[in-house]
């Protein structure tokens, strides 16, 4: 009997131990997880030189970018040019070939052949203007704005004076959707931006993959022709966040990061993102908020402190 009851109590045991639930970490167990960073006192933090500034409000647009170039206006010159004398030409032959049908259905005073030779005319004159356009068009695009006869004479100054530029700027990645409203150009090696804000499809460039646009720049702003440039178009909604200046960033484990303090004496280490640079540094949407006190100087020799005197990578 007493075997039977310690036999049934062992069983009952085993039941309540199966039917626990395998343990988890808890939530105070996550809270202990080592956090980045070092802490530091006034002393320490003097000796290395550690200064912060607050991480300023910042905005990032989505754009595409591309290769741009400064073009040489002696070619369209030529072709408006030949088309505005075709034009000139055409209007001429089709007032002669009016009068000449008028005076012929009036009283004969213009014989049939003069009529004919009259109407062959014309016809050759504005077959030559489809010809001067379509040369035109192929060559700079169907929505030049030149093509509107009010506009032609003004902007064909402006581009022979150098007074305004004519850019092409092809886009390998493609174009976001829609027509674009403007063209922001800098110099390759960066520096100052300038907007062109007419733009237009063009014929496509044969040495680089992609839709190609034309824009016009007004001023000269000191480019040249031929002169290389980068182009880029807005791709999307501006994302608002904070940026974190380009000497507070320090790399290790192949990972950018950046120092955070957080208190009189702590700094914690923080991943950052650096594929969005802007002038001030790199543009952050989550890891740093604006405010944040951000370490501009010496971020270098916490990394090292922290990692146990380990130097930070190049």
């Amino acid at each position: 009997m007493t075997l039977r009851i310690a036999t049934a109590g062992f069983v009952a045991l085993l039941c309540a131990c199966s039917a626990r639930s395998p343990e988890t970490p808890s939530a105070h167990a996550e809270a202990e997880a080592p956090l980045l960073g070092v802490e530091l006192d006034a002393e320490q933090q003097e000796k290395l030189g550690v200064e912060t500034e607050a991480a300023a409000v910042a905005t990032w647009q989505p754009s595409v970018a591309g290769p741009a170039q400064v073009l040489d206006p002696q070619e369209l010159v030529a072709a408006m040019a030949e088309q505005g004398k075709a034009e000139a030409e055409a209007h001429s032959s089709d007032a002669a070939r009016k009068r000449a049908r008028d005076l012929f259905g009036a009283d004969t005073a213009v014989s049939a052949a003069t009529l004919e030779t009259a109407e062959r005319q014309a016809a050759s004159d504005s077959a030559l203007l489809e010809v001067a356009r379509t040369r035109a068009a192929l060559g700079f695009g169907g929505g030049a704005p030149w093509l509107s006869a009010n506009r032609r004479d003004a902007l064909l100054g402006a581009l022979a004076r150098g007074n305004t530029l004519l850019v092409r700027a092809s886009f390998p990645g493609g174009l976001p959707n829609g027509k674009p409203a403007a063209l922001t150009l800098r110099r390759v090696n960066g520096g100052d931006a300038w907007t062109a804000s007419e733009v237009w499809s063009a014929p496509a460039d044969p040495s680089v993959p992609g839709p190609t646009l034309l824009a016009l720049l007004a001023g000269s702003n000191g480019l040249g022709f031929g002169e290389r440039l980068t182009a880029t178009l807005p791709a999307g909604d501006s994302q608002t966040g904070a940026v974190v200046p380009a000497s507070a960033m320090v790399l290790a484990g192949g990972q950018a990061w950046c120092y955070v303090q957080t208190g009189e004496h702590e700094f914690a280490r923080r991943a950052i993102e650096i594929g969005k640079p802007v002038d001030a540094g790199y543009f952050q949407q989550h890891a740093i908020a604006a405010g944040d006190k951000i370490v501009t100087a010496g971020a270098g020799l916490l990394l090292a402190r922290e990692l146990g005197g380990a130097p930070a990578e190049d």
